[in-house]
């Protein structure tokens, strides 16, 4: 009796420590119904029709084993996948090492480098590079001159040119996550390694590299993720043997309206999304890269893959090995890291520079200085038209991305619920998911509701996609907030809402203004959304640019995309100052 006794005091204090949701936790309620609504609704629908309800069938998924051309495509989108993230991992490591080791200069010049890219868009960075690879473009007439081609080679529409592109865009994606895992890493172990007679490559080899495994997982996971979603360069950049299944989705709902077979497409997709998340998960939690966990990175992964015996084994034979290698005096990877990130930078800063071309194609050198694509932009009904509607739907879905992330920042800094953890998974889906699945589930949603081809259901899209950025940053933000400000204000005899108010309202100010900027730079850019819900209703500045690259390369996109790539630069600026002011 005794022993019962006990155990229901125990159920009922268990029972009572659990986090029942509290007053903080509300706020999730607004951005989570919407994001299951315009986010697991789609999804769900999307799978319900690559099934064809109402009749259950698997004849959808039986055609692609069936036909070759799918499977095909699939061996296309792995293969390019897989070479481009090895590609972008082996160029990305030794920018990230010397973003963590580097001195003020050099760490300075690699931000630049790897966040201007990051937040320029897309579109702009795969035009840069179709100006730079044409038959008549930058490389082949640099080639020419110098005698070393005799004619001009295929660099564009083919294999290579796809992965070049792919592998520039997502490079930064790669350094960002290896980045944050390589500062937290003290550096005082590599100076014991030192000290104890390691050489610098047994040292790197035996300490930092295992370190730094789990930067590299998330790095590779997220890199071939995106990967297998990607759009613009492949349709821009790739032949007609160079076919990705985001292409073939692409093709059967927008071409060939076969709305059952394009789901059944993407369903595959987002299986092997899921698959490799889950996969990815079972080695590192990808939310901690994205400030959603108070811990710290934790190596226990890299004790588990390397024992302490290959690690000694390793360190010998690198001393061993070190000997031979020649000595570039602790300078060879700032080298090679400054290298890289300068060829980062030079695709967007070639397109600026032909910006101003005074002729009225594409000439390099230029052959004289203009600012007449900047007025044919500026006077021209057409882009002024596409500029004024990207701006309207930007700022719709800002204010919906914005009030929403806003809440739920809160609710998961500040809130305790239970299923914390799936919460944050709903929130990081969006921008982890490819784009291309999450638009057409948006369609058929927005089809039924009448709101395809609308500015305001485009919005509805776009806020989906950016409040993950909103909280993020809302996050971090609320994070760093000293407590002793609102417990001095408390003390004083405020209450919550004045407490709210005059404390905590003005310090996150800063950076609601900052995820604000990134929210409407993310709608902005936007081109995927706008094929699939717009359906040629609507033509953004993005769609127009799209249309102008696929049909006639005209001077003209130039100077569009270096008004983006100003406008990203801005954002950049901006958030910096304001960082700087928070802290002062």
């Amino acid at each position: 009796m005794a022993g019962t006794m006990s155990s229901m005091a125990i159920k009922a204090r268990a029972q009572s420590s659990r986090p029942w949701p509290t007053p903080w936790a509300w706020l999730l309620l607004p951005g989570t119904v919407f994001l299951v609504v315009l986010f697991v609704v789609p999804l769900t629908g999307l799978l319900l029709l690559a099934f064809g309800m109402p009749n259950w069938t698997l004849a959808n998924f039986a055609r692609i084993g069936d036909t070759p051309v799918y499977l095909t495509v699939m061996r296309n989108t792995l293969e390019i996948s897989v070479t481009v993230t090895a590609l972008a991992f082996v160029l990305s490591y030794p920018i990230a090492y010397a973003l963590t080791t580097g001195g003020m200069v050099l760490c300075t010049f690699l931000l630049i480098g790897v966040v201007l890219p990051y937040f320029t868009s897309t579109l702009a960075r795969t035009f840069a590079w179709i100006v730079l690879l044409g038959r008549n473009g930058v490389v082949n007439q640099f080639l020419l001159e110098l005698g070393w081609v005799s004619q001009p080679i295929p660099l564009l529409y083919n294999r290579f040119g796809v992965i070049l592109g792919m592998t520039h865009i997502v490079m930064p994606m790669m350094i960002l996550p290896m980045y944050t895992v390589m500062s937290s890493i003290d550096p005082k172990l590599m100076r014991a390694a030192r000290a104890n007679g390691a050489s610098p490559l047994a040292a790197f080899l035996t300490i930092f590299l295992p370190l730094s495994l789990p930067g590299l997982i998330a790095g590779i996971l997220l890199v071939f993720i995106y990967c297998l979603g990607f759009y613009i360069t492949p349709a821009l950049m790739g032949g007609l043997s160079d076919v990705m299944i985001t292409m073939a989705i692409s093709s059967q709902i927008l071409e060939q309206l076969n709305w059952n077979f394009g789901a059944a497409l993407s369903v595959v997709l987002l299986a092997a999304v899921l698959s490799l998340l889950w996969i990815g998960s079972r080695f590192f939690p990808i939310e901690q890269l994205l400030g959603f966990s108070d811990g710290k990175l934790s190596s226990s992964v890299t004790r588990r893959q390397m024992g302490a015996k290959m690690l000694m084994r390793i360190g010998s034979a690198a001393n061993a090995l070190d000997r031979w290698l020649p000595s570039m005096r602790g300078r060879g990877v700032p080298i090679l890291a400054s290298f890289l990130a300068l060829l980062l930078l030079l695709p967007v800063l070639i397109v600026a520079y032909l910006s101003f071309s005074a002729s009225s194609y594409f000439v390099f050198p230029l052959p004289g200085y203009s600012l007449r694509n900047y007025e044919a932009f500026l006077f021209d009904t057409l882009w002024v038209r596409a500029t004024f509607t990207s701006i309207r739907i930007a700022l719709m879905a800002v204010a919906m991305a914005t009030a929403l992330g806003a809440m739920l920042a809160f609710g998961l800094s500040r809130g305790a619920m239970p299923g914390r953890g799936a919460m944050i998974a709903l929130l990081l889906s969006p921008i982890i998911m490819p784009t291309v699945i999450v638009a057409v589930a948006t369609y058929f949603l927005l089809a039924r509701w009448g709101l395809q081809g609308t500015e305001f259901g485009l919005a509805l899209g776009h806020a989906v996609h950016a409040i993950p950025y909103v909280v993020v940053i809302v996050v971090a933000n609320l994070r760093d907030l000293n407590p002793s400000y609102e417990r001095a204000a408390r003390s004083l005899g405020a209450g919550p809402w004045a407490t709210m108010r005059t404390i905590v309202a003005p310090l996150v100010l800063p950076a609601l203004i900052v995820a604000s900027f990134f929210a409407f730079l993310a709608s902005f850019d936007d081109v995927v959304y706008v094929l699939f819900l717009g359906i040629g209703k609507i033509t953004t500045l993005p769609m127009r640019m799209w249309e102008g690259i696929r049909q006639d390369i005209s001077p003209t996109i130039a100077a569009v995309a270096t008004l983006q790539m100003l406008f990203a630069t801005t954002v950049i600026v901006v958030g910096t100052l304001l960082r700087r002011q928070k802290k002062t």
